[in-house]
C-alpha cells in the first residue's frame, strides 16, 4: 500500500494534466503489452504489436521487467509535448538521477541489466536505449498517439467536470477502484512494496494514462515528497477500438458536417465539453467554436447547458447514433 499524506495547503495544489508525454505512455504501453488483461480493448494491438518485436527489443524487457519496479525512464524523461522534446530532457538527465534510478532498480531487482548499465556516464549508452524505444513508439503507439491524447485530453475535461460538480474531495475519491481517500490521506493499493509520501505543502499533479491500467505513485528516489500519481484513465470497449481503427466514419461525416464541425462532434462525444477545452483541443478560437456548437444544437446533435460561470456541451443520442457510439455518455459524476 503506497499513502500519499495531504496537508491543507496540498489540497489547494492539487493539479490535472492529461498525459506525462508519449514517451511515458510509450513506457507504459509495456506492461499493456506483456499482460493478458482487458484483451477486449487491447488483444488486436497486442497482437499485431508483439509481431513485430525481436531480439533487438530485449532492453525494453530490462526496463519494464515482469516484476515491479521498472527504471523510471519516464520520469527522467519528464513531461513533454512530443516525443523529441522527451528524449532530449532524457539525453540531458543529470548523472547522480540516472545513478539513482539505476540503484533504486537494483535494490528491488539485485542487480542493473546489461542493458542498461552504461547510461550513467555514456551518452552512447544512453542514445542506444533510447533509439529502441523510439524505434518501438514507432511501430506500437505513434500510429495512434492522436486519439490517445485526444482520450486523455478528454479525461482531463471529465476530471475538471468532477472537480467542479464535487470538490477535491469528489475528484480524490473519484479515480479509481484501488484508490481510496480517506482524508487526509490517498491509500493507493501496491503489489510493489509499503511506502508513505509526505506531500509537505507541494501538492500533488495527478496525471492520467491510457495504457497503464494500476495506479502508481512515481518519484525521484530520496524525494517521496515531490511525487505524481498516475492513475487508468476511463477506457471501454468502444473508445479503443475507435482508437485502434482510427474511427470508421471520420471521413464520412467530415464530408456531411465539414471536418472541424466533425471534430467538434466527435469531442464532444469523447467528453470534451467546454468552449475552451475544444477552443484549446482543435486549435481554433472560442467564438468559431461558439459557432459550430450552435449548429450541432439546432441539428439535435449536442445539447448545452450552463454550469455556474462555464458552458457545458453534451452529445445527445442522435449525436452519438451519427458517431456510431453505442455507448451512452460517461456521468460527470
Amino acid at each position: 500500500m503506497h499513502r500519499i499524506h495531504f496537508t491543507a495547503d496540498d489540497l489547494a495544489r492539487v493539479r490535472v494534466a492529461p498525459t506525462l508525454g508519449p514517451m511515458a505512455e510509450t513506457l507504459f504501453s509495456l506492461y499493456a503489452l506483456r499482460g493478458r488483461a482487458e484483451e477486449t480493448m487491447f488483444g488486436a494491438w497486442r497482437r499485431r504489436v508483439r509481431g513485430g518485436i525481436d531480439s533487438r527489443f530485449a532492453v525494453l524487457a530490462a526496463i519494464t521487467p515482469a516484476r515491479p519496479p521498472s527504471f523510471d525512464m519516464a520520469l527522467l524523461a519528464g513531461r513533454g509535448r512530443d516525443l523529441a522534446e522527451n528524449a532530449e530532457t532524457f539525453l540531458a538527465s543529470p548523472r547522480k538521477a540516472v545513478r539513482a534510478e539505476l540503484d533504486f532498480y537494483a535494490g528491488h531487482h539485485g542487480r542493473v541489466p546489461a542493458a542498461l548499465a552504461g547510461i550513467v556516464d555514456t551518452l552512447t549508452a544512453r542514445r542506444e536505449v533510447l533509439s529502441t524505444v523510439e524505434a518501438y513508439h514507432r511501430g506500437a503507439v505513434g500510429p495512434h498517439w492522436r486519439g490517445i491524447r485526444a482520450h486523455l485530453d478528454a479525461e482531463r475535461a471529465q476530471r475538471g467536470t468532477v472537480l467542479l460538480d464535487r470538490g477535491v474531495d469528489g475528484l480524490l475519491s473519484s479515480l479509481h477502484p484501488s484508490i481510496r481517500w480517506s482524508p487526509p490521506i490517498l491509500h493507493v493499493d501496491s503489489s510493489q512494496f509499503d511506502a508513505d509520501f509526505p506531500l509537505n505543502g507541494r501538492g500533488l499533479l495527478l496525471v492520467s494514462s491510457f495504457f497503464l491500467r494500476f495506479p502508481a505513485v512515481m518519484y525521484e528516489p530520496g524525494n517521496p515528497a515531490d511525487c505524481i500519481l498516475i492513475y487508468p484513465a476511463a477506457l471501454g470497449v468502444d473508445h479503443a477500438a475507435s482508437i485502434w481503427t482510427g474511427g470508421p466514419t471520420t471521413r464520412a461525416l467530415a464530408n456531411l458536417l465539414g471536418r472541424t464541425r466533425a471534430s467538434v462532434l466527435t469531442a464532444i462525444a469523447d467528453g470534451v465539453n467546454t468552449t475552451g477545452a475544444l477552443a484549446r483541443r482543435l486549435d481554433v478560437s472560442s467564438a468559431a467554436i461558439s459557432q459550430h456548437t450552435a449548429v450541432l444544437r439546432e441539428a439535435g446533435l449536442i445539447t448545452t447547458r450552463r454550469h455556474h460561470s462555464s458552458v457545458l456541451h453534451h452529445s445527445t443520442h442522435a449525436g452519438r447514433a451519427l458517431l456510431d457510439r453505442h455507448d451512452t455518455p460517461r456521468p460527470a459524476a
